[in-house]
């Protein structure tokens, strides 16, 4: 998506030059009294194209100045909606530099989504995606829907529904997965895999997972990983999962699950 807004960028520029060179030069043929030739108008244009080359590349690099100052903006309200735990006041600010962001209502309804998602409101994630027209979306916003719903399911522990829809709409996860996917659609697949018993899976996709530098994402992959090693019986792999997690968790529902863990583990070498 990024790669496709740059190429998007990149072109922009040459072929607002192009079209404002045009219409610079039908303006000189009618206010001339349209007299003179395509030879004439050919040379008007050709003058034209470089300095409206300069001015479209300073308008997309005033468009793209304010833009970033959006999108800056965006995650600052973010990092306060994460800090207050969604409050009403930080989400009104959210909403505000949403607006302030432009796009169709769809696709701010899905950030709006992320956004709750990230700050583990993960209810008011639920009803912004419940708000959602699916028909709008693109292929990409499909996948990031589902991926949404499931692993919000799922951490409130609606483990049935959560299988049930993913059953349903499997194939968009497949699909992602085809073309690459992202290491969170991979984390949510292992977690509907672990929620059915399938562990060998599940530990398959998370440790694919964790190779990122996100602290954050490696820190859920292992806290899974731990509860496969303890399904399956592996106490001195699920004790390295468990310090591993302590080193990336940072928010207070890793922390809590991290504590869970802990004394899940420390209960089970003392069975041993």
């Amino acid at each position: 998506m990024k790669t496709f807004r740059i190429i998007r960028i990149i072109f922009a520029v040459p072929i607002a030059a192009l079209t404002l060179s045009y219409i610079g030069m039908c303006i000189y043929w009618i206010c001339t009294g349209c007299r003179y030739g395509i030879r004439t108008c050919s040379i008007v244009f050709i003058r034209l194209l470089p300095w409206m080359l300069i001015a479209s590349a300073l308008g997309v690099m005033i468009v793209s100045v304010r833009s970033i100052r959006r999108i800056r903006r965006f995650k600052t309200a973010l990092e306060h909606c994460r800090e207050s735990g969604a409050d009403e006041a930080s989400e009104e600010e959210l909403d505000r530099e949403l607006e302030r962001l432009g796009g169709d209502d769809e696709y701010k309804k899905l950030l709006k989504a992320s956004a709750m998602l990230s700050c583990s409101a993960f209810e008011k994630c639920c009803a912004e995606l419940d708000a959602i027209d699916f028909s709008a979306l693109t292929p990409t916003e499909e996948e990031e829907y589902f991926n949404m719903l499931i692993y919000c399911l799922l951490v409130q522990g609606e483990r049935r529904r959560a299988v049930e829809t993913y059953l349903l709409c499997g194939h968009y996860f497949k699909r992602a997965l085809a073309r690459g996917g992202t290491q969170h659609i991979r984390h949510t697949v292992a977690m509907v895999y672990y929620a059915v018993g399938e562990y060998d899976k599940a530990e398959r996709l998370l440790i694919e997972a964790r190779m990122v530098s996100d602290k954050e994402l490696r820190c859920d992959c292992d806290l899974y990983l731990a509860l496969c090693f303890l399904r399956t019986g592996r106490l001195e792999a699920a004790k390295n999962a468990v310090i591993s997690a302590s080193a990336g968790a940072t928010t207070s529902r890793q922390q809590q699950e991290l504590e869970h863990l802990k004394r899940a583990v420390k209960h089970s070498f003392g069975r041993g």
